[in-house]
């Protein structure tokens, strides 16, 4: 009789032929900041906010894909739920904006 160790449980497309390794959800790349990747929402020190992908700072510009803007603080909150629930609505797949006009930055899952 030999000791058997019981399957691992997949987390592949449930036909349990693959064993996935833990993955944290983020997009890390080598030379790139730890927002990389990251969908979020981003606080200017105005009235402005966009949410989308973090893509790079480069030359003091932020580099966004896939973005929306939003410049009115009395739907703001309604906007990032909404954005939360439904989803980004693309409206520049690459927007730069100055980076010393970022307030804080909050991933979208989190607002």
């Amino acid at each position: 009789m030999t000791d058997r160790k019981p399957p691992a449980k997949s987390r592949g497309s449930g036909l349990g032929e693959l064993d996935w390794p833990s993955v944290t959800g983020f997009v890390f790349h080598p030379g790139h900041d730890e927002w990389h990747g990251q969908t979020v929402v981003v606080y200017t020190k105005g009235a402005r906010i966009v949410a989308g992908r973090w893509d790079a700072v480069q030359g003091g510009e932020l580099l966004m894909r896939d973005a929306a803007v939003h410049d009115d603080p009395s739907t703001r909150a309604s906007w990032v739920a909404e954005a939360k629930q439904y989803g980004i609505a693309v409206q520049h797949r690459t927007l730069t904006l100055p980076h010393a006009e970022v307030e804080r930055v909050v991933r979208l899952r989190d607002s």
